[in-house]
């Protein structure tokens, strides 16, 4: 069959510029990958039978103080992400990067991204320099993307502040990344962000971060604490019900039937997480997974549902 990958990535040059500039290149503790192209792109697709593919920025943001330079990367790195859409309509689709933490500058890229050059979906960080997703302040951004019903997906960023000098500080993927996605997505589910726009459709990354693990402690405290008056109402079950989630990261199958807990396999993408995760790494995930999905029975019947069609559906794809 052939298999949608709903969570790549994209390393431009200009971003590796602007990440040297600032001494960025290594604020997650982790390298990027430098020899990433649209051409190894598709060869990786090529070999794990990978029909299409949404590239999107992943971390850090661009974004370090400086409003004009960021809009300028942003608008670079979409325009060379719409040229890739154009060279290989049938194969390639993008999320488009925004300026925030500056909202009318975020607004305003979002519309030209999605009216103009036709992206897929907008990526917003699990926070950008400190704002995160259900902040008051994003709240006109949120409007403008659902008029236009858009797919929205999260990528973890550094969280700000952070105590420097604990491990965790530096090699920032292995565990700060699903704090802070589970953060984000808490803080838009809490401030009822997720059913005020219910034409957005929102993808969580990393099989579903560290949500799956909360969420019963959540359900059991939310109660009491909206009794209270110390959270405003809002229906966790709902909401997590309305979430998609991808399965980009390790180990795929374990976490899979751990994610099955929180979401309905309707809402279920297939990510690779390339080139962060390596060619090699991402093909045997991928064949682990395959036969994984074939042989559970609870989750056969969904196999091509995660695999292909749940994708096919959200993003709307005539391939």
């Amino acid at each position: 069959m052939n298999i949608i990958d709903a969570h790549s990535h994209c390393i431009f040059p200009e971003y590796i510029d602007l990440l040297a500039k600032y001494k960025a290149l290594l604020e997650d503790g982790f390298p990027l990958p430098k020899d990433w192209s649209i051409e190894k792109q598709l060869e990786l697709m090529d070999e794990g039978n990978i029909s299409w593919s949404m590239l999107s920025l992943s971390s850090p943001h661009p974004y370090f103080g400086n409003k004009k330079e960021s809009i300028r990367i942003c608008r670079q790195i979409n325009e060379k992400l719409a040229e890739a859409k154009r060279k290989y309509p049938d194969r390639i689709g993008f999320g488009a990067c925004l300026p925030l933490p500056d909202v009318d500058a975020a607004i305003e890229e979002a519309v030209y991204a999605l009216d103009i050059l036709g992206a897929d979906s907008i990526k917003l960080g699990s926070n950008a320099r400190g704002q995160y997703l259900g902040d008051p302040a994003l709240e006109p951004l949120f409007e403008n993307l659902d008029k236009r019903h858009a797919v929205v997906n999260i990528h973890p960023h550094r969280p700000e502040p952070q105590k420097e000098g604990i491990f965790t500080a530096g090699p920032v993927p292995v565990f700060e990344f699903l704090c802070d996605t589970t953060r984000a997505v808490l803080n838009m589910a809490a401030h009822g962000v997720i059913e005020r726009y219910p034409h957005i459709k929102v993808i969580v990354p990393h099989n579903g971060s560290f949500l799956p693990n909360i969420y019963d402690r959540l359900k059991g405290v939310a109660g009491l604490l909206i009794s209270q008056g110390l959270m405003d109402p809002f229906d966790v079950e709902k909401s997590f019900s309305m979430f998609y989630y991808d399965t980009s990261g390790n180990p795929v199958p374990v976490l899979l039937k751990f994610l099955l807990n929180i979401a309905d396999p309707s809402h279920i993408l297939y990510g690779t997480d390339y080139p962060f995760t390596p060619k090699e790494t991402v093909l045997d995930n991928l064949r682990t997974l395959e036969e994984y999905l074939e042989n559970e029975p609870a989750l056969s019947p969904y196999k091509h549902m995660i695999l292909h069609d749940n994708a096919i559906r959200l993003f709307n794809l005539k391939i």
